[in-house]
């Protein structure tokens, strides 16, 4: 069965890519005492009206028309209706341009970064544990759980034994905000722990 199909295919493809040759080859022949054309007489049409049927005749007519336009100053002005600029991007039409919203929280480290804070204390064993930070001049706070603690807006989610867990948002670098948490332990730099 495949042989048939092959042979099938193989005379298909090759009417299909001489048909277009033979057509092109007689247009401009005079037509045989046979052929079905010579008994028709022919439209006589102006040359400026007379559209070729074969695809290939049509297009080689286009290209022709347009080697032979003359080009103004105004087919170089930028209009959306008639002159795309193709080299334009439209991206920025379907991006979505997220605004992200900070909000402006009373912090008890206000003029400092979450990395220049150090922890150096844990109360727990009872029902609401705290911690104490201090900031690069030497002054130590006592935060709770909720407090924020940061320039940055970290919040305080968790208090442990030895660590303390922030929250702290940041940006993707899609875009998107997140949430981050970052786990802060009692003096980090001691060997013994």
């Amino acid at each position: 069965m495949t042989a048939r199909w092959n042979a099938g295919f193989v005379v298909a493809v090759t009417l299909v890519l001489a048909l277009p040759i033979a057509v092109a080859s007689r247009v401009g022949a005079a037509p045989d005492a046979a052929s079905p054309a010579a008994k028709v007489p022919a439209a006589k049409t102006p040359v400026a009206e007379k559209v070729p049927t074969d695809p290939a005749a049509a297009a080689a007519q286009r290209a022709t028309a347009l080697r032979r336009k003359i080009l103004k100053d105004e087919d170089f002005v930028d209009n959306e209706e008639t002159n795309r600029d193709p080299f334009h991007s439209y991206l920025r039409l379907f991006v979505d341009k997220l605004t992200i919203k900070t909000r402006k929280v009373p912090a008890l480290f206000d003029k400092y970064s979450l990395e220049e804070l150090a922890l150096i204390a844990v109360i727990s064993g009872d029902e609401s544990p705290r911690a104490m930070f201090r900031d690069p001049l030497g002054l130590g706070q006592t935060v709770k759980q909720g407090d924020f603690i940061s320039k940055s807006g970290a919040r305080v989610s968790k208090i442990l034994s030895d660590r303390v867990i922030v929250e702290q948002a940041e940006t993707s670098p899609n875009g998107e905000p997140r949430t981050v948490e970052k786990a802060i332990l009692v003096n980090p730099e001691d060997p013994s722990r």
